[in-house]
């Protein structure tokens, strides 16, 4: 079933439901997480479904669709926590539609924070990418990981 909501600023579907163009979340179920290092054991990436957040252990990229209903920008707000690692606190890339949106962002805080990007997307079916870039770990002494508890899109 689609279920459709109209607004003057435009219409988006993510997954099967089309939503206002107000900002929509990507359902954390629905990304698909790829380690950079195909030896990464699936206990270094996934959902965790009682925390309600994607954890990334390792250097790994999770990515999901949602489709767009007309052309225009868009704001993405994805909401991150992390560890630091040796230096730095973790890293990510935002890729939207195929446009690298992000090069190289730094969590600004440890703690659960909201940030909001802007993409130019087309009509149609689009993909929110965010790799965690700096994974470092060092027995005892330091641990760098990547927490993404919601993503959003929409006008």
């Amino acid at each position: 079933m689609r279920r459709i909501l109209w607004t003057a600023v435009g219409l988006f579907a993510v997954g099967t439901v089309a939503v206002a163009a107000d900002a929509v979340a990507i359902k954390l179920g629905d990304f698909k997480i790829k380690p950079t290092n195909v030896g990464a054991g699936a206990e270094l990436y996934g959902h965790d479904e009682v925390e309600g957040k994607l954890f990334l252990y390792v250097n790994a990229t999770a990515a999901a669709e949602f489709e767009a209903t007309e052309d225009g920008e868009v704001k993405v707000v994805i909401e991150a926590s992390g560890t630091k690692g040796e230096k730095d606190l973790p890293k990510f890339k935002l890729t939207v539609g195929g446009t690298v949106v992000e090069k190289e962002f730094l969590l600004k805080q440890a703690d659960a924070k909201a940030y909001t990007f802007k993409a130019t997307v087309k009509k149609g079916k689009q993909k929110v990418e965010i790799e965690f870039l700096n994974d470092e770990y060092k027995e005892n002494e330091y641990d760098s990981n990547l927490f993404l508890h919601s993503v959003k899109v929409g006008k």
